[in-house]
């Protein structure tokens, strides 16, 4: 292999790494494209027989794909893998533990990376400590480019974009469900272990955003401010109960908005997560879990606890044991968006309304197999962004670590997504009626 692959899957023979193969064996052949890609992982014979399983069911000779073999705790080995490819699509979680060595050998090699971690202290983390060398190489490092979070991100921005006027503020409202009834676990179990080490280091996090604070100029406080509602209550958009989003949707979203104000003259919108339960007593399940969750969370015992039995503490929605293919492919989700403004445009970011906001929007995304169908369709086509759109990209095409809402604002990754079965909707748009 004399000249650089493209793409590199890291993490080829994982849950995640290998749903993405039949993705990037399509995509990266389609509208004209004719980019390589290869897998990469510790096994020689794993990776082998993975690209043999995928290449079965596909009816396609994955024979010729490039493997590349790396001990991702060796940095000399790491940095050979980075070598190997244009970007390094990184599927090696949780990422507190792999994810910063991966970063800094794909920055000496010059290779842009991409992943899928819902890990805010590593994504902050990155963006600190990496984003002035990624950008005096001209490389691209973006975070959260799964289901955690290019629907509320992106849909986000997408809001904005299709918004006529100024808009304040944003909620998302995103369920879940089933096509039919499974049983077993619907979530692989490295996303609870991220989970429960994210929890337990949440003080860690406060740490990181204080550097984050130094480093990133913040943003204004605007009025009306978007309360947060942490009790349960009606959705604005049908039928159940909200509870707050715990994962990394918000502050990914609030990265994006922060971008969006220092680089592009743009009001930030304020931004609300909640997910949405079907009745009063699922919500009520959930907070008893999440209460005990959040407490075992805290101590060493609890957290062997957590990772020992996660079928206990999630009333079966993790396992050790990988979830079905049957499981995986019923998944639904969508993901509403409410937001609200006004029909009239001021000349600065920093100008205050002083009349109450008088325009609604509502819109939607949404999608099949959220964890393994959408978030690889939604990370095979952020790489295949950041290679062929690259001057569309934040900065200009100069670089840096970005949120996916920040990086990809200008692209066509919506389009494109559109287009592969993770769509973005406008649903309504109107004024405000008072009483």
């Amino acid at each position: 292999m004399t000249e650089r692959l493209d793409i590199l899957i890291l993490g080829a023979t994982g849950f995640t790494g290998s749903h993405c193969i039949p993705y990037i064996a399509k995509l990266s052949k389609v509208n004209g494209r004719n980019l390589s890609w290869g897998v990469a992982g510790r096994s020689e014979e794993k990776l082998k027989n993975v690209l043999k399983e995928y290449g079965d069911k596909l009816e396609l000779d994955f024979g010729s794909i490039p493997v590349v073999i790396v001990d991702i705790k060796d940095e000399e080995s790491l940095l050979k893998m980075a070598k190997a490819a244009r970007l390094v699509i990184n599927c090696c979680g949780p990422y507190r533990f792999f994810g910063d060595a991966v970063v800094k050998a794909c920055i000496e090699a010059g290779t842009h990376h991409i992943d899928v971690s819902g890990e805010p202290e590593y994504m902050e983390t990155v963006q600190v400590k990496q984003h002035d060398a990624a950008k005096e190489k001209g490389l691209y490092i973006v975070s959260a480019c799964g289901f955690d979070s290019i629907p509320a991100d992106l849909g986000v921005i997408f809001m904005q974009q299709n918004f006529e006027g100024t808009l304040n503020s944003i909620e998302t409202f995103m369920r879940t469900w089933t096509e039919k009834s499974c049983k077993g676990p619907s979530v692989n179990y490295g996303t609870w272990e991220s989970a429960v080490y994210g929890i337990s280091n949440s003080d860690n996090l406060r740490e990181v955003r204080k550097e984050y604070a130094k480093k990133f100029d913040k943003v204004a406080a605007f009025a009306p401010k978007l309360p947060r509602k942490n009790l349960p209550h009606k959705p604005k958009t049908g039928e159940g109960w909200a509870l707050p989003f715990l994962g990394a949707d918000r502050s990914v979203a609030t990265r994006s908005q922060q971008y969006l104000y220092e680089n592009d003259n743009i009001r930030p919108v304020q931004v609300g997560t909640y997910v949405v339960f079907p009745s009063a007593i699922a919500t009520f399940v959930v907070l008893l879990y999440a209460i005990i969750f959040a407490f075992l969370s805290k101590f060493e015992f609890g957290r062997k606890l957590l990772l020992d039995y996660p079928q206990c503490f999630s009333g079966g929605y993790f396992s050790k044991k990988p979830p079905s293919e049957e499981n995986i492919n019923s998944a639904r989700f969508s993901i509403d968006f409410y937001g609200e403004g006004w029909k009239e445009k001021l000349a600065s970011k920093d100008d205050q309304y002083t009349t109450p906001v008088d325009t609604f929007i509502r819109g939607q995304v949404k999608g099949n197999n959220p964890g393994y169908g959408a978030t690889c369709a939604c990370l095979v086509l952020s790489a295949i962004v950041v290679l062929t759109e690259t001057d569309k990209l934040a900065n200009n095409g100069k670089g840096g670590v970005f949120s996916p809402g920040a990086a990809f604002a200008k692209t066509s990754l919506v389009k494109q997504l559109n287009e592969n079965g993770v769509t973005f909707e406008i649903l309504e748009q109107g004024e405000i009626k008072r009483d």
